[in-house]
């Protein structure tokens, strides 16, 4: 009978072990999940969308633009005071 009984605390013992095994591999697959998923959320923050990218694009064209005209007016604005003196 006695058998018997350390028998089955030894498998009870095995399964709680086993227990005790698979929480802590479940455990470390959630603090791994969580780790990679707050990477992902910060690299997608990061980054711009397409809108967000074609209206930078714009701006510089615009931005490019009044530069180029500034340039020319000023050009004209030496032209004119070299043709003055």
């Amino acid at each position: 009978m006695s058998d018997l009984i350390v028998g089955l605390l030894v498998l009870v013992l095995l399964v709680c072990l086993v227990n005790l095994g698979l929480g802590f591999l479940l455990w470390w697959r959630h603090v791994g999940l969580v780790a990679r998923v707050t990477r992902l959320e910060v690299y997608q923050e990061q980054n711009l969308t397409h809108a967000e990218t074609r209206a930078i694009y714009e701006r510089l064209s615009s931005i490019e633009g009044q530069i180029q005209t500034t340039n020319r007016l000023m050009q004209t604005v030496q032209e004119h005071l070299l043709e003055n003196d």
